[in-house]
């Protein structure tokens, strides 16, 4: 099996004439190709690589929080990506709070009566990443409150929120809630200018590795999970399943 390396433009290589600087990557988000999708939406555009790998720097815990700038190994499997992405979370209005509780058929029924659709998780992690293979939205390095991803973990009741009482589940949401409005971190972009796509609340996505159980996935952690990246899939439940702390985004073709 290939495999690549991807050098990133933090690199440079030795001439007889002087070092010389790696093309860098190209800006996106602007131009024409971006007029493509709404004004509520960025263009992703790319390519995805299904597996790849990094060079740690920095371990604790079991993670890694930092690795070396630049440095990724991408896997021969890739996918060509091109969609519109919702800059923000459901419901996708800067300053607003996202809507969470909401199972994965509600949020694609939402995207649908809009005239979108869920985004694929290949989409998302590219969204995420950016063309450089980003391990997190802004960088190399784990930066802690940079997104909404630190905050500290409150123990829930999950006779509450399994409730048929909407007001005691209502409550117990309530009580366990520690997102923000939607763009309260400015330095949690994509490089393709989406925002928090780590933390706040985690994204349903419609499923892309073949080898995961359900149609549904889920991607970016939230509020207390602290270790949460780009890369990174909770495939562990189902189209019907619903949490306190569960939201979307949407897509939808470019024009």
């Amino acid at each position: 099996m290939a495999l690549h390396w991807w050098l990133g433009p933090l690199l440079t290589v030795a001439m007889a004439d002087g070092p010389v600087a790696l093309p860098t990557t190209p800006t996106v988000g602007a131009g024409p190709a971006a007029r493509s999708c709404p004004t509520d939406m960025r263009l992703i555009e790319g390519t995805h690589h299904e597996q790849l790998q990094r060079l740690c720097i920095t371990y604790r815990q079991g993670k890694c929080w930092a690795f070396v700038p630049g440095l990724v190994l991408l896997e021969p499997r890739h996918t060509a990506v091109r969609t519109c992405m919702d800059r923000y979370e459901w419901p996708n209005r800067q300053g607003a709070l996202p809507d969470v509780m909401m199972r994965f058929v509600e949020a694609e029924a939402s995207c649908a009566a809009v005239g979108k659709r869920l985004c694929t998780e290949f989409e998302w992690e590219l969204g995420c990443e950016g063309l450089e293979h980003l391990p997190w939205p802004y960088g190399w390095s784990k930066v802690a409150k940079v997104c909404n991803s630190d905050e500290l973990f409150r123990p829930y009741s999950e006779a509450k929120l399994s409730s048929r009482s909407a007001q005691v589940r209502r409550l117990e949401v309530q009580r366990l809630w520690q997102g923000k409005p939607s763009g309260s971190h400015p330095t949690c972009q994509s490089p393709f200018g989406v925002d928090d796509m780590i933390g706040n609340v985690e994204e349903w996505v419609v499923t892309s590795r073949p080898q995961w159980p359900y149609r549904s996935s889920l991607k970016g952690g939230y509020w207390a999970k602290r270790h949460t990246g780009c890369r990174g899939t909770n495939e562990r439940h189902g189209p019907q399943f619903r949490y306190y702390q569960i939201g979307f985004r949407c897509c939808k073709d470019p024009s």
